[in-house]
């Protein structure tokens, strides 16, 4: 299965139509973890399979979405400033293996009990030195899972460069809670 992961768009919607039409037609599913601030009318947003709502989305979307055993949610219901505590229990109550989110502006990708917890990071820019935003591809085959992170702009490969960085940052932000 190929998907699309993005989050966080907030209205850079040059940025989430350019991304949209590349991968269009080039995977399975397109998934939105949160915060693009549209309205479910919205022409972008109905291209998209499954959208969750973020901290910054005033309608209704559902706080998580479980798809086959893929859990896709935003994150501030689950205080991952914290860490991933509530995002386990959450996966596990509805068995799991996979989780996408957004939130933190930090693309990640981690695994804890088993379960991949998968952040594309803020399609319009990430906290970081880098600069940029990210987006991810996602192939899921058996039980293998490759992510890579995506420049919002260029498209190019990025992986390296955010990975490193987003945990650092990701433990800076639970000294800070």
């Amino acid at each position: 299965m190929k998907l699309l992961v993005m989050s966080d768009t907030h209205y850079y919607n040059e940025y989430f139509e350019r991304v949209l039409l590349k991968y269009k037609n080039k995977v399975d599913y397109i998934v939105h973890c949160g915060d693009s601030s549209l309205t479910k009318d919205d022409l972008l947003i109905k291209q998209v399979d499954f959208v969750v709502k973020g901290n910054h989305d005033d309608e209704d979307f559902p706080p998580y979405i479980i798809f086959q055993d893929i859990c896709i949610t935003h994150g501030h219901y689950y205080n991952v400033y914290k860490g991933y505590d509530e995002f386990i229990q959450l996966c596990k109550e509805h068995h799991c293996h996979i989780c996408f989110h957004g939130h933190t502006h930090v693309p990640t990708h981690q695994i804890h009990e088993g379960i991949h917890f998968i952040n594309p990071g803020c399609l319009m820019m990430n906290r970081g030195s880098y600069g940029f935003g990210t987006y991810a591809y996602v192939e899921i085959n058996d039980s293998s899972v490759q992510v890579k992170y995506l420049h919002h702009e260029t498209d190019e490969d990025v992986s390296d460069i955010v990975l490193e960085e987003g945990l650092s940052l990701l433990e800076e932000f639970k000294k800070l809670v």
